[in-house]
This record gives structure tokens, C-alpha cells and sequence, in this order.
């Protein structure tokens, strides 16, 4: 039980950390929110959202496993 909350903390820190590298904070002049906002279009808009929820998806799907491999141990 205490490896599968130590898991879970884990891959919660690193969606954390992931969504703090993701946030438009304009890092080396890129800015990422502008994609998500429309600043370069519609096509743009739509891929940026649909990268975000994408991300979104893949990080409960990897909680998800670690989860679900930890209650079989």
C-alpha cells in the first residue's frame, strides 16, 4: 500500500513539474500559451488544446497503470 501511494506522489510531482514546464512562462522567447489562445490561428488553437488534453490524458492514464500494477504486487 505504501509503494503504490509513494507511485501515485511521484507521478503527481511530475505532472506538476510538467505542468509548471508547460505554462507560457516564455522561457527562450517561446511562447506556448499563444497556440492555445489563438494567436496563431484556429488551426493552432485547436492543436494546442488538443495537446494540452492529450497530456492531461496521458498523465491519468500513467497513474492509472502505476495504480493498477502496484494493487497486483
Amino acid at each position: 500500500m505504501r509503494k503504490g501511494i509513494l507511485m501515485a506522489s511521484v507521478a503527481m510531482a511530475i505532472a506538476a513539474f510538467a505542468s509548471i514546464a508547460y505554462a507560457d512562462l516564455g522561457f527562450g522567447g517561446c511562447n506556448m500559451g499563444g497556440m492555445m489562445y489563438g494567436n496563431y490561428g484556429p488551426s493552432a488553437l485547436i492543436f494546442g488544446w488538443l495537446n494540452y488534453v492529450l497530456i492531461i490524458a496521458l498523465v491519468v492514464a500513467a497513474i492509472y497503470w502505476l495504480v493498477k500494477s502496484a494493487k497486483k504486487r
